[in-house]
This record gives C-alpha cells, structure tokens and sequence, in this order.
C-alpha cells in the first residue's frame, strides 16, 4: 500500500491555512498573526519575548520579526523594553487584539472541528497518538 503521510498532513495544513485565511480577511489578520495573538493572550501573565516566539513556534528570528513588524504596523501588538532584561523586548497585546481573541479562538476552534468532523472518537484518539509519535520521532524524541 503506498501511503504518502507527507504529502497529505502537508495538503491538509495548506488548505486549513488557507481556508482560515480567507475567514481572517475582513480583521485584516493572516492565520500566522492570529495564532501568535493567540498564544501571546494564553501567556499574557508571563513576560514574551521574540525569541519565546521563535522556540514556541519553531520559527526563524526573520520570519517572527516580520510577522511582529506587521502585527505592530496595524496596532495588533507593542514592543517594549523588559523590565527583567533591557537588552529584551517584551511583545505586549494592544486593547484592539484582546478585543478579538475571542473571536480568533472561536475561528480557530470551528477550523479544527471541520477537520475532525464525522470521525468517530476512537479513531481521533489513535490518531492523536499516532501524530503525536510522528511528531517525536522527527524531533528525534521517542
């Protein structure tokens, strides 16, 4: 049988990006921007940093700062200085993003329940398991 798991998570997670894309469009937000909102309202009680971002995300130092200059561009996010390591600066949500994180989970949880629509409990354990060992075994865990 020839299964071409790559292939189809790579499929699968393009066409849920985009997806989620098109629904961000009118908040003027790219899922990539949304999910890091996200993530920093989950962690607003912890100070965030660029390079937390980098290692949470699995992101490059450009790829982050462009996706922070945007979001700071259009209001989304503040940088200011660290109080714990001025050579830092902390990614602070602004009022307008708190405003839709709500609504951004709300898009994010309708994505994944479309994903996993019509598939039986069980099957969605297994296959929990299953990613999550995928998942070990390319960060070469085990």
């Amino acid at each position: 049988m020839d299964r071409e798991f790559g292939f189809y998570l790579k499929k699968i997670f393009q066409m849920a990006e985009s997806e989620l894309n098109k629904d961000l469009e009118n908040i003027d937000l790219t899922s990539s921007q949304a999910k890091l909102l996200i993530y920093l309202y989950k962690n607003r009680d912890n100070p965030i940093n660029q390079r937390d971002i980098e290692k949470e995300f699995s992101l490059t130092n450009p790829t982050v700062n462009g996706i922070l200059n945007r979001l700071e561009s259009k209001k989304f996010i503040q940088r200011k200085v660290s109080s714990i390591d001025a050579r830092n600066k902390e990614i602070i949500l602004s009022d307008k993003s708190i405003v839709l994180i709500t609504e951004l989970e709300k898009k994010a949880k309708n994505m994944e329940n479309k994903l996993i629509a019509n598939i039986e409990k069980e099957k969605l354990n297994i296959f929990y398991e299953v990613i999550k060992q995928i998942f070990n075994n390319i960060q070469g865990g085990n």
